[in-house]
């Protein structure tokens, strides 16, 4: 072979290498990998209904990958129900909705079930779901979770083999089966969801036969195996390892639950919840391995009820609004609006503790427990059975709004989603929040001209896909349908640019738009100026009113959901999937050189005007992004942090430059060589 071919494959070579480098390098910058879709949660923002913000994003704080969050989850309703549904035509009764309407509820027996029957302490915003078919809401629970910052849930088999036996009703086989298989499926499709960490009955004697168990019906399974959270490289299991069978005992990662609001005194165990100053769960290396969090503690003088009432009636369980140090109300309403119980006192006490211990993983109690059996012998173990058990009778773990550990929303009292949207914030103050590393040059875009437009539009804002809302399915006990066919349009990504005069706004959906005659139709939200009257947070619509072919409304809030015309003259341009829309800068109070910065929120057929509040995002249709997050908008971006690329030029560019450049020399030495050869010859 002539010098000049094994140079040029030589060559050939390094620029295929340089290439191949080039386009895995660059992958996440050139295009998402077909099985997967990031949509960078952490990166959205969210004001909550009391004014709660998510923190900055600052180059100091960005998200740390060695933090962890947990929180407990419950799949218990529909077995732990049947029996009760079954005994009481009233079922599922709701303890607080009972107290709202029943004057004498504490007093009169009647208003309350049978003894031992599970009570709701409020109603879910979805409703008495059955976890064991409803996909529509462990879907919604993942996604919620996941945007939320939740890397693991816990799910409560504390009760399962307690008494040292298989039973049926607290293996709650068929709910667990469903949200694996709804898990896998959602992982199937791209998207994401918290792992999965079973906690096990605080017996260690009775966890082997249990594990053995769980073992063969779900860990063993190949379509389960990316279900599980992982803790020092292998499952993680709520569990002791002494009774478990030797062919299966290395497939997990233990810890002993402690199953005491005391600190644990042992390493490798973890607490479920604490009492404030919580201490921390440790190892022999990590002195700080877990730190829980709790949005209320069942807990007077020690271990408690709940319902637990002192001499005067006054309900005294550290509730959502106890704080140790504080202030706090006694009432014999358990439901008093006194307690202000939406703020989340105790909850923030416990995060603010938590977040100063810095721990390698937070546990959050709860997300959706909901119901207590009704007892009316109480136990010796808890302080309130030193007094007499009341008429209404006691109830352990969850009572009413203000005496319940759950932060899934509800319309209960003022709860809403504040909850929710207190994780969520306080999940960025402890992981940090993702910087967005917006590269936003001046662009004008001719609203009727073409969408390729957009194209160098580098930056793009991402909505999880296949969300819209469509459900049909039993609630607990099959007293109610729940059905919503609300899902429409279905938002993959939106970008945003802005010139001199206008701000320009694209979005892009995954099937064809629908006609702009229907109702609640591709509104635009905008978050413009908090001294500006709104309604949750919003002083901007589009699209609410006066939608006609190519031309739409801007309006601004008076204050609620009340709205005034600031231009019906808004130019708009639907293509199949594509639309986008031209808004004057001054309309929303921006002068030509003022520092353009806003948030913004795509909704479709959401029913918020009839909702009549931000709930509905959670609801109906599709929002980009979900629930009551906003996109981030700046002019001059987020400062990028350190780990991120400088250079606007994608590295397979680079390599391609690079590799191009080689063959070249490749070329000219082999000219070289050749004219050396042939001058020896001459």
């Amino acid at each position: 072979m002539k010098k000049s071919s094994i140079i040029k494959s030589i060559i050939a070579m390094v620029l295929f290498l340089a290439l191949t480098q080039g386009l895995f390098i660059g992958g996440v910058e050139m295009k998402v990998n077909a099985e997967e879709w990031n949509v960078n949660s952490d990166s959205w923002v969210v004001t909550d209904a009391l004014g709660r913000t998510t923190p900055a994003a600052r180059e100091t704080d960005k998200v740390q990958k060695d933090r962890f969050v947990g929180i407990f989850y419950h799949i218990w309703h529909r077995d732990f129900m049947n029996g009760t549904v079954n005994a009481d035509k009233k079922a599922p009764r709701n303890v607080s909705q009972i107290i709202r309407d029943n004057e004498d509820a504490l007093t009169n027996k009647r208003v309350w079930g049978p003894e031992i029957s599970y009570h709701y302490w409020g109603e879910p915003l979805f409703g008495y779901y059955d976890l064991s078919q409803d996909d529509y809401v462990v879907r919604k629970h993942a996604q919620m979770l996941t945007d939320a910052g939740i890397d693991a849930i816990i799910i409560d088999y504390s009760n399962y083999y307690a008494s040292g036996a298989h039973s049926p009703s607290g293996y709650t086989e068929s709910s667990l089966r469903n949200l694996l298989d709804t898990f896998a499926q959602i992982q199937n499709e791209g998207g994401d969801t918290p792992g999965v960490v079973l906690l096990l009955t605080w017996n260690g004697e009775y966890n082997g036969p249990a594990i053995k168990r769980f073992y063969k019906d779900f860990y063993s399974k190949e379509e389960y195996k990316n279900l599980w959270f992982h803790w020092e490289g292998k499952p993680l299991i709520l569990a002791q390892n002494s009774t478990v069978p030797d062919e299966i005992k290395d497939f997990f990662t233990y810890r002993k639950p402690h199953p005491l609001y005391t600190p644990v005194t042992e390493a490798n165990a973890w607490p479920w919840l604490s009492i404030y100053p919580q201490e921390p769960g440790y190892t022999e290396t990590n002195d700080c391995e877990i730190v829980t969090v709790g949005v209320a503690q069942n807990w007077t003088d020690s271990l408690d009820f709940m319902s637990a009432q002192d001499e005067n009636g006054n309900f005294i369980a550290r509730g959502r609004s106890y704080t140790v140090g504080g202030n706090n109300v006694l009432t014999n309403n358990p439901i008093s609006e006194e307690y202000k119980s939406e703020y989340g006192a105790n909850l923030q006490q416990q995060f603010d503790r938590a977040i100063e211990l810095d721990p390698s993983m937070i546990l959050i109690t709860g997300w959706n427990e909901w119901i207590a059996a009704r007892f009316l012998d109480i136990p010796d173990w808890a302080a309130s059975s030193k007094k007499e058990t009341p008429v209404f009778g006691g109830f352990c773990d969850v009572f009413s709004t203000e005496f319940s550990r759950d932060a899934e929303p509800t319309r209960e009292g003022n709860l809403s989603d504040n909850f929710y949207n207190q994780l969520v914030i306080n999940i960025r103050r402890y992981k940090g929040s993702a910087i967005n590393n917006q590269d936003m040059p001046a662009k004008n875009i001719d609203v009727k001209g073409s969408f390729d437009q957009w194209s160098d539009i580098q930056y793009e804002y991402r909505d999880d896909i296949g969300d819209i809302a469509h459900r049909d399915a039993k609630s607990i006990g099959y007293r109610v349908t729940y059905t919503n066919d609300t899902g429409r349009n279905d938002f993959k990504t939106s970008k945003v640019t802005y010139d001199e005069n206008n701000i320009y706004f694209y979005v892009e959906t995954v099937n064809n738009i629908t006609p702009y005659t229907d109702s609640d139709w591709m509104n635009l939200l905008l978050q413009v100026s908090s001294d500006n009257p709104n309604w949750e947070g919003f002083d901007y619509i589009v699209n609410r009113t006066n939608v006609r072919e190519g031309i739409t409304t801007l309006e601004r809030s008076n204050g609620g959901y009340n709205w005034s015309v600031v231009s019906d003259n808004i130019p708009y341009t639907v293509t199949d999937n594509k639309m986008m829309i031209s808004i004057p800068k001054d309309l929303l109070g921006f002068g030509q050189q003022d520092e353009i910065s806003f948030n913004f929120k795509w909704a479709d057929n959401s029913g918020m005007e009839t909702e009549g509040d931000a709930l509905a995002f959670y609801l109906n249709g599709d929002c980009a992004p979900n629930e009551r997050f906003c996109y981030k908008f700046s002019q001059v971006g987020d400062k990028a942090d350190s780990d991120s690329p400088k250079s606007s030029i994608s590295l397979p560019l680079v390599f391609g430059i690079i590799g191009v450049a080689a063959l070249l020399i490749a070329e000219v030495i082999a000219i070289i060589i050749s004219k050396k050869k042939k001058g020896k010859k001459a």
